[in-house]
């Protein structure tokens, strides 16, 4: 038997992503892990790819105001039972509202981490009952504003959070190949977020517009969507090939000659690795500000007409856009430390 239980929520690919590795890391020390997942995009099947086990609690809330707050009452009973049986001694999660008021109303102390600002409602409604916050230098400013003071400890790094799952990542060719996709022939597309509560409803994906592009450019679009509408409208593209089966997203970027999302995870994955990392999100996010200062190949595009120069210019030299970035990365730092001492003070 482990020394405590610790307790990881995830609701999308790339927190499923962390907790694994936290977990991983976790039992590595003595722990015991759970991890709850929410049913909705990637999340459950990066944990199933993983092999890690989860408990499914929830499902998404949809576009509107009141099916995210039904979707959350409701995703919140599911966790209060995973509490009642597993009796975690702490919680370690991005913001979510569910996991966090569940944690707080059991006397479980919450260890938050997060690196999206623009996030208002879920860090409004989670980070006042950390605490803990673990947050990378290059975004603290903009969090601090979430957090109650005289109640939650905010510890910082000099990194980013997916530090905790690319350092020391090793490229597979195979696992894209079993994918029936050729390495370096091909760019990776992941349409915009048009139900989250800080995005915009958008009519006309520029994301596909761009996939679109990268097919007359010759090269292959793969396209890994978000929604049923997404799948559509990549269907109506000649030789576009649809991910919506499980995959290993680091290998799919390292290979590719172009990661382009409408968030950020993604691109910022890419650009870590040394692929171009292209985002159409709204705003230039300070994480990403402070590794384009480094090196890092991150872009933010802002029209149909800059990403098709951009990703025309990839497709002539492929070369000339990737970086080496191994010796940067040994630079930066991984919140697990951090993570790691926290447990030890609050789970014993």
């Amino acid at each position: 038997m482990g020394r405590a239980t610790v307790w990881l929520d995830a609701s999308t690919a790339k927190r499923a992503m962390l907790s694994a590795y936290i977990a991983r890391a976790l039992r590595e020390k003595g722990y015991e892990t759970i991890i709850t997942a929410r049913g909705y995009d990637y999340a459950v099947k990066v944990l199933e790819l993983l092999e890690e086990n989860y408990l499914p609690t929830g499902v998404h809330g949809g576009g509107s105001l009141r099916g995210k707050l039904l979707a959350d009452l409701g995703r919140a009973l599911d966790l209060d039972v995973v509490v009642e049986e597993w009796s975690p001694r702490v919680l370690i999660s991005y913001p979510s509202p569910p996991a966090a008021r569940v944690a707080f109303g059991r006397g479980i102390p919450y260890i938050a981490m997060g690196d999206t600002p623009h996030g208002e409602a879920m860090n409004r409604l989670s980070y006042p009952l950390a605490s803990v916050a673990v947050f990378s230098d290059f975004v603290v400013n903009e969090m601090e504003r979430f957090i109650l003071r005289g109640f939650t400890t905010i510890e910082t790094f000099r990194g980013v959070d997916e530090l905790l799952y690319i350092k020391g990542y090793t490229p597979r060719e195979e696992n894209v190949r079993a994918l029936g996709l050729e390495p370096f022939t091909y760019m990776v597309f992941r349409p915009e977020e048009f139900k989250a509560h800080y995005y915009e409803h958008i009519e006309q994906s520029l994301v596909l517009a761009l996939a679109k592009r990268a097919s007359e450019l010759g090269v292959k679009a793969v396209v890994v969507p978000r929604y049923r509408e997404h799948v559509e409208e990549a269907k109506k593209m000649a030789g576009a090939v649809i991910l919506e089966k499980p995959f290993i997203g680091l290998d799919l970027a390292f290979f590719s000659l172009a990661v382009v999302t409408g968030g950020i995870s993604m691109a910022r994955e890419a650009a870590l690795l040394g692929v171009p990392g292209i985002s159409v999100f709204r705003e230039v996010i300070s994480i990403d500000r402070a590794l384009m200062s480094l090196g890092f190949p991150i872009r933010y595009v802002r029209s149909r007409e800059e990403g098709e120069e951009l990703l025309t210019e990839i497709a002539r030299d492929p070369d000339a856009h990737r970086v080496r970035t191994w010796e940067a990365l040994e630079r930066l730092e991984s919140p697990l430390p951090l993570l790691e001492k926290w447990v030890r003070r609050l789970a014993g």
